[in-house]
């Protein structure tokens, strides 16, 4: 019996083609969903266009940007550490093995869900549309929110017991710390950029 559940919760769940193409589809669906829901949005409420040009690229293209890397570096986390899938609730075979609380699961306890709810918000900065910016995401959080706390969290306290309950009373629900957040995300560049500078020094070095 310890061996079942030792070489379980060591298994990575298989990713079929049919897996990666369904959770590809969401990232051309979802924007696709965003853009034009959003845009009828706009038009019924009369909403104005905002913000200016050209702040609209730089801001709405780093919103963006910042969402996606918190959300793809979760369900990384999910998948390797965890041992699990982003649809893990909804297919047992796919469930989480594991309770991550390292990394971005450190700041809040569902960085993929805060992740991914920045992607419409960045839309709708890039195509200056405060229905995308605003009325989608509230949505959006607060479907997720009923989900996550109704649903999700109930069945994670029940797999993984008192080490889910102590994890949830010291993690932030869903707004992550941002401090640690930015630094987590921040460290791939920052040792990047700490390497090729001491590339260069022992570079300069050797030359003279």
């Amino acid at each position: 019996m310890k061996n079942n559940l030792r070489q379980a919760a060591e298994r990575v769940p298989h990713l079929s083609w049919r897996m990666v193409a369904a959770y590809s589809f969401i990232f051309v669906a979802a924007p696709i969903l965003t853009f034009f829901i959003g845009s009828f949005l706009d038009r019924m409420l009369l909403l104005p266009a905002f913000p200016p040009f050209p702040l609209n690229l730089v801001a709405g293209s780093s919103v963006f940007l910042f969402g996606l890397a918190i959300g793809i570096k979760a369900t990384r986390l999910l998948y390797y550490k965890g041992r699990g899938l982003p649809w893990g609730e909804a297919k047992k075979q796919v469930q989480s093995t594991r309770l991550v609380t390292i990394s971005l699961y450190g700041c809040c306890r569902h960085p993929m869900t805060f992740g991914y709810s920045l992607l419409p918000s960045g839309m709708g900065i890039l195509f200056r549309s405060l229905a995308m910016t605003f009325v989608i995401p509230i949505s959006f959080f607060s479907v997720m929110i009923l989900w996550l706390k109704l649903s999700e969290e109930p069945r994670l306290e029940r797999r993984f017991g008192q080490a889910y309950r102590d994890y949830k009373r010291r993690t932030p629900f869903l707004i992550p710390r941002f401090k640690p957040l930015i630094i987590d995300l921040a460290g791939p560049v920052a040792s990047l950029l700490h390497r090729e500078k001491t590339k260069r020094s022992r570079r300069s070095e050797t030359e003279s």
